[in-house]
């Protein structure tokens, strides 16, 4: 009888015990709650701050970015262009309507430090055509409507003017001696227009 009244508050103090350890467990848990809730809300202003870092360094990169290429070509628009042509004129001699068409090219080379700009092509009449090509880039054919080709021939570089005749285009009224010109429009300053000519004798 002894032991066993003896064993009683054995057990009630490892009951009350567990009882102790639960109510521990369960304020740990409630604290860490309350610690992982106030992490996040001090993390919230640091991920803000560093999304808008992330911003104004971007924007400052793509202003220096867009600040460099404005310089490069500002660099490369300074300068004064300055045409050179081979020559101004060319005689295809007697030609016939019944041959087709006839095309001579000129070089235009410019001989500045700066971008010669070509405007506009046009011609002084529909039965001739021209059509300029820098490197591989060639232009359509421009008659007598001035069109815009805005081609750009840089220091030291020739381009090719070729222009085409076509002496069966009046018929029989643009028979003898015939003379055509092909005007460009430049930026050069001392020759804002440019005119090449070609001529013949177109018989039948």
């Amino acid at each position: 009888m002894i032991e066993e009244i003896n064993n009683h508050p054995t057990e009630e103090t490892d009951h009350h015990l567990t009882k102790r350890e639960r109510r521990r467990q369960r304020q740990q848990q409630q604290e860490e709650k309350k610690s992982a809730i106030m992490r996040r809300k001090r993390n919230k202003p640091i991920i803000g701050l560093s999304l808008a870092a992330l911003i104004i360094i971007g924007g400052i990169a793509w202003l220096i970015i867009a600040g460099l290429k404005s310089q490069n070509t500002d660099v490369s628009n300074s300068g004064t262009p300055k045409v050179k042509i081979n020559q101004t004129e060319y005689d295809f001699g007697d030609i016939s309507m019944a041959n087709g068409k006839v095309n001579y090219t000129f070089e235009i080379k410019n001989e500045g430090d700066g971008d010669l700009i070509i405007d506009s092509i046009w011609t002084s009449c529909h039965c001739t055509t021209a059509r300029l090509q820098i490197g591989k880039k060639k232009s359509p054919e421009f008659g007598m409507d001035k069109l815009s080709t805005d081609q750009k021939i840089a220091p030291g570089e020739t381009g090719v003017l070729e222009v085409i005749f076509n002496p069966a285009f009046h018929g029989h009224a643009g028979m003898g001696a015939i003379t055509r010109a092909v005007y460009l429009s430049s930026n050069d300053p001392n020759n804002k227009q440019i005119e090449v000519r070609v001529s013949a004798d177109v018989s039948s």
